[in-house]
């Protein structure tokens, strides 16, 4: 590979089988370390030289004769989990994983595993990033893990007295609590003098300071920097528009000397609110900086995620796939509660999906429209009290029917002759 260095560490065997390597570009401040290369372990190690410090790089592989699982971990008396206890215990190293499996085999009966991590120490968690890669196609997944050095937000300093704090009570709270009256005849009798005076000016400022104070989102509040960074900041960005006006290398090399004493003053200032974090901490949980929290925040380890199966027996190996299989999951989970039939469902769905036209009005039924319409149905009997057997009736003459009893409810539209409909349909009466 062009532009890179290549350290290998092959199986002795000679054989295409198992290895290690690692790849350094040629312009990485590096220098090679030691190299294994037997028949159970293959290492190849370099140090690197960062702004945090000199780095040990190394690649290991161990061939996976015996099955990787968790009683194996937890096993102290087997040989992977003592190796495992030995490297990381004394040295208090951590493992660096994203908790997925990374060894997806090609026969479908065995289980995913996670045989690939990182373990590292002497690094802050917070400067780290673990990602997988799927753009190759092979039965393992790239673990690809960033240190990123860029510069940290110092913390903000604790205030005596806080905004929106009430002075006048402030004053008369220490004139309260001051005793003018103490004797002092050491230089012990000093201390304590000094210790209560401070103790009162606390209590007074707490006192005086507001019931509630709205405390602005971190990404809005503005970034506090010592005068000297802020300087080297300035200069640096004057620089940089100075060398891409004008191109020169000297002005070029200066930026360059400058951009690392950027990067150092920023790993000293980081260092020092490291320092102030761990001062102020106490065991009390409503402190700010309590031991719990910080001990699990440093020591918090990624959390195992199982693997996912796909409906075609097939293992989810990225984010898409695994959304996929939960999707079908869903969807073979929860389906709709069908209350009609089938045809039923049809029919509504054809009413919906028409157009819906402006209908006029319902013209007036006229009494030559109804014995028209009677007179197309032979087979009706008429009898004397009822306007006709609707139960014989059709659905058309029905409906007719329907129309005649709505028009009583449209105002203007009352029909003329309403009483006189029996008399006049009993000569018409005919039977089967």
């Amino acid at each position: 590979m062009e532009g890179y260095v290549c350290y290998r560490a092959d199986h002795p065997t000679g054989r295409a089988r198992g290895g290690a390597v690692v790849l350094a570009k040629q312009d990485l401040a590096h220098y090679h370390l030691h190299t294994v290369t037997s028949s159970d372990t293959q290492l190849a190690a370099i140090m690197v030289e960062t702004p945090l410090g000199e780095i040990l790089v190394a690649a290991a592989y161990l061939p996976p004769n015996i099955p990787w699982n968790r009683a194996e971990f937890d096993s102290l008396a087997d040989s992977r989990g003592t190796a495992l206890h030995e490297a990381l215990t004394p040295c208090s190293a951590q493992v660096l994983a994203t908790g997925r499996p990374t060894h997806f085999p090609y026969n479908r009966q065995s289980t995913p595993s996670c045989i690939d991590f990182f373990i590292f120490k002497g690094i802050p968690n917070s400067v780290l990033s673990v990602r997988e890669e799927y753009d190759l196609s092979s039965d393992h997944l790239p673990l690809l893990t960033t240190i990123n050095t860029a510069a940290q937000r110092i913390p903000k300093k604790r205030r005596l007295v806080l905004p929106g704090s009430n002075i006048q009570r402030f004053k008369a709270e220490l004139n309260s609590l001051i005793n003018l009256n103490t004797q002092i005849l050491s230089v012990e009798d000093v201390d304590a003098a000094v210790q209560t005076l401070l103790d009162q000016v606390h209590a007074a400022a707490a006192n005086a300071a507001p019931a509630h104070i709205y405390s602005a989102p971190t990404s809005q509040r503005p970034r506090t920097f010592s005068p000297i960074l802020e300087g080297l900041l300035a200069l640096k960005k004057r620089l940089r528009r100075e060398y891409v006006r004008t191109q020169d290398p000297t002005i070029d090399r200066i930026y360059r000397r400058i951009a690392n004493r950027v990067r150092k003053e920023l790993i000293i200032s980081k260092r020092n609110a490291t320092d102030t974090m761990l001062e102020e901490a106490t065991a009390d949980e409503s402190s700010k900086f309590a031991l719990w929290k910080l001990s699990s925040r440093y020591k918090r380890q990624a959390a195992p995620k199982f693997p996912v199966r796909l409906p075609d027996d097939t293992w989810a190996r990225s984010p898409m796939d695994r959304a996929e299989a939960f999707a079908c999951n869903l969807e073979e989970r929860f389906k709709p509660f069908e209350t009609a039939s089938h045809a039923r469902i049809q029919r509504v769905a054809q009413i919906l999906e028409a157009p819906l036209q402006m209908s006029l009005p319902v013209s007036p039924i006229t009494f030559q429209e109804i014995q028209g319409g009677f007179s197309c149905f032979p087979n009706i009997i008429y009898k004397e009290y009822d306007l006709a057997n609707l139960s014989t009736c059709d659905e058309d003459l029905y409906i007719q029917h329907q129309h005649l009893r709505l028009r009583n409810l449209i105002t203007g539209a009352q029909p003329t002759r309403i009483f006189s409909l029996r008399k006049d349909l009993k000569p018409m009466s005919r039977t089967l």
